[in-house]
């Protein structure tokens, strides 16, 4: 199965092609790049998995490359690794004519975007999704960013790829908490999108498992989600992309209280998601059934919800991120199934819903 889904963008437009074709991933970068010299990010997990079956492809072809690995894990999205890339790339020769190559999930993914972005000014990348949730969300839009010790995503721009290339055969090797992981960002999606999307997820998933046969399926349907949304607003100015940040505002904060070290994203998202909705039903957005629905479904998927934090600590953290304005926090909230709204809440309010979560 090839699909190619066309993002049309005011600054640039770009493909999503999904396929299994190593020909097709050949005939995008002969025909969206003019050169010969590739610099590939990928991390420790992927360098054991996939780096020797991809760096064949690239031999085939005669390209030449150099390869950096950095760190699995949110530790690895870090200003550190990003001092490192820049080193190892001048070393290697890279100039503003070379492309980059992120190989691996979204840390990879958003680490070697903005390394793409800042690098001599800015240089060409394309983006080979190894991980769900790469492949149904941080892949596409162009967010790339790094870490700080206060904050996640704290450092970032917007940079668009020259294309991305999803294969869905990399997914063979991925461990199912990770497929988890994926699938935290294609039930946001349903949340806030489509009641028609939730109803097939509902009926797909058996014991928290999803058949391969819909993988391609959830795949394309998570990227024409997005595609159309940044399509609309592609740096998050006007409003409708922010909609894509259900659930993330306290999924960052939880992410950062933790050190990066007990969630994996979409496990933060998951809990993060049902957050939103309980904010939304104490601020009378939604009604009791929609909540039950979002529970339901997390829980279907298989997510632990429960969780010990800092009431707090999370509210300060939750000041910080890049969409409060003012120290005034902006959540995406439902009004039912496919039906979000994005507002202000008030800290006492937050705070209260925090301590009764």
């Amino acid at each position: 199965m090839k699909q190619i889904i066309n993002i049309k963008l005011k600054t640039n437009k770009y493909d999503i092609i999904v396929s299994q074709s190593e020909n097709d991933f050949f005939t995008s970068l002969k025909k969206t790049i003019r050169t010969n010299t590739f610099f590939v990010i990928t991390d420790k997990n992927i360098e054991k998995l996939h780096l020797k079956y991809f760096t064949n492809l690239l031999n085939q072809k005669n390209y030449n490359f150099k390869v950096s690995t950095i760190p699995a894990g949110e530790i690895g999205k870090s200003i550190k690794s990003l001092s490192f890339l820049y080193t190892k790339a001048l070393e290697a020769g890279i100039d503003r004519k070379s492309c980059v190559i992120s190989l691996g999930g979204g840390i990879v993914g958003d680490i070697a975007g903005f390394f793409a972005a800042t690098y001599m000014r800015g240089i060409n990348y394309v983006q080979v999704p190894t991980t769900l949730l790469a492949m149904t969300d941080s892949s596409i839009g162009g967010k790339t960013a790094v870490n700080i010790k206060d904050g996640k995503n704290i450092v970032g721009a917007f940079y668009q790829p020259n294309f991305v290339w999803i294969n869905s055969y990399f997914l063979n090797t991925l461990p199912k908490r990770h497929i988890k992981n994926g699938l935290a960002e294609v039930i946001k999606y349903a949340f806030v999108f489509d009641k028609k999307f939730y109803d097939y997820l509902s009926n797909i998933m058996t014991n928290d498992v999803i058949s391969s046969k819909d993988f391609n399926y959830i795949i394309c349907k998570s990227c024409l989600y997005k595609a159309k949304t940044i399509e609309k607003d592609e740096k998050e100015t006007a409003g409708l992309r922010a909609i894509l940040n259900f659930g993330h505002t306290f999924a960052h904060a939880l992410e950062t209280f933790t050190k990066y070290r007990k969630f994996l994203h979409g496990e933060a998202v998951a809990i993060g998601m049902l957050f939103a909705a309980k904010l939304s039903l104490v601020s009378e957005t939604c009604k009791l059934e929609t909540y039950k629905e979002v529970e339901k479904l997390l829980k279907k998927a298989g997510f632990t919800l429960n969780v010990k934090i800092d009431e707090q600590q999370l509210l300060t953290l939750m000041k910080k991120d890049k969409k409060s304005v003012d120290g005034n926090i902006k959540f995406i909230l439902l009004k039912n199934i496919g039906k979000p709204v994005n507002n202000y809440v008030k800290d006492n309010i937050v705070l209260d819903t925090l301590k009764n979560f």
